[in-house]
């Protein structure tokens, strides 16, 4: 989750006022959104991003379930770690720290989210140990990709019919999430091979590409998402992904603003859909996989403030007008991930990642968690 730049319990809830439940609701009313012909365009358009592989407790995960059900969100988008899940070596699945089948947690997740009505986006990356030469590096490709896709071909036919929607990877584009160097050629290698197997497991599976991170350099290190983008589709890419995912990340700036190369902001979505036009790739949705505003206080180090900042009333309404926007005058977006629910306490307040939430480590509701409630409620049946 990155720009790519140089970097009280739930039981109050149900005691808030109407007037406290409303608290930074967006006063916009959703109009019928235009006919929708691009595949994965059309449904629920609300989604989240969770983390309930680091959740300990089963009530704590079903109660963020709940929550979000609750909020007429349709998707969450969760992480299935590569490293987590086959250890301690290749074709093994056991836990040897719990002495138990890795399988089991992630099973169980996918259980409760079908229970509470949601949709999984699963995001496949971070390679075990075994898989990779370079040891510090937990986002480091594997050093045969073959490896990976073993393990999507595994992944895909363990959850056919359950989920079927899977990201390959997150943000090549940076130096961080490769090999400390950007190389669409290579991604492009591990895409198609995480395609052909996917397809092969699951005919019905859905292969989202990795999501770029927004930046405005040229490399070597990081790579700005447009560029990149660009060269992916010259390595040849383009057959093998079926949805583009999109980081939209708001910044200090209104949904309203228009986009330009040279700035940060929720339309430079635009601009990545413009290169794939180029391509002719207008026939693939987009999917938006990190979405929001950061309502860090007025206090935090400019330092941190790697996503700049609003209050947290423009969060809650801009975080709204967003998402309408994009329904009404982008018929080639899907399904929108906002970053993110909550954590699960491993961040802590005085970071700025902190102030995306939705709800607080003990689920008490933000004012945005109120605004996307009243919006994706009032229209049902998507």
């Amino acid at each position: 989750m990155s720009v790519g730049v140089s970097r009280r319990g739930f039981g109050q809830v149900a005691g808030l006022s109407t007037a406290a439940a409303l608290a930074g609701a967006c006063t916009l009313t959703e109009e019928p959104p235009p006919e929708r012909t691009i595949p994965h365009t059309s449904g629920n358009p609300w989604g989240v991003n969770t983390f309930l592989h680091k959740e300990v407790e089963g009530w704590k995960k079903d109660l963020s379930l709940r929550m979000i059900r609750d909020a007429g969100i349709g998707w969450i988008k969760q992480q299935f770690p590569w490293e987590e899940i086959e250890q301690p070596r290749k074709g093994q699945y056991w836990d040897t720290k719990y002495s138990q089948v890795t399988w089991a947690k992630f099973d169980d997740l996918v259980a409760r989210a079908e229970r509470h009505g949601l949709k999984v986006i699963a995001r496949l990356d971070r390679p075990p140990a075994w898989a990779r030469s370079n040891q510090e590096r937990h986002s480091h490709p594997p050093d045969d990709f073959d490896d990976f896709g073993d393990f999507v071909t595994t992944t895909v036919d363990r959850y056919r019919g359950r989920v079927e929607h899977f990201q390959i990877w997150n943000e090549p584009n940076l130096g961080t999430e490769w090999t400390g160097r950007v190389d669409p050629d290579a991604y492009a290698e591990l895409l198609e091979i995480a395609y052909t197997r996917a397809k092969a497991a699951n005919p019905d599976a859905v292969v989202l590409c990795a999501p770029l991170a927004i930046n405005l350099e040229r490399g070597p290190v990081n790579l700005n998402e447009l560029e990149y983008l660009d060269q992916l589709y010259a390595a040849g890419a383009q057959p093998y992904f079926d949805i583009m995912l999109a980081n939209a990340y708001g910044m200090d700036r209104p949904p309203t603003e228009p986009p330009r190369t040279d700035t940060l902001n929720f339309q430079r979505v635009r601009l990545l859909r413009d290169v794939m036009v180029r391509h002719d790739d207008g026939a693939k949705a987009v999917w938006f996989n990190e979405y929001g505003w950061n309502a860090s206080p007025p206090t935090m180090p400019p330092e941190q403030l790697i996503w700049r900042r609003v209050t947290e009333q423009q969060q809650a309404e801009w975080t709204v007008e967003g998402v309408l926007h994009a329904r009404r005058e982008w018929p080639w977006v899907g399904s929108i991930m906002i970053w993110y629910f909550r954590q699960v306490g491993d961040i802590g307040p005085a970071q700025s990642e902190y102030y995306f939430r939705m709800v607080e480590p003990d689920f008490a509701p933000r004012p945005v968690y109120f605004a996307v409630k009243r919006a994706a409620t009032a229209r049902r049946g998507w």
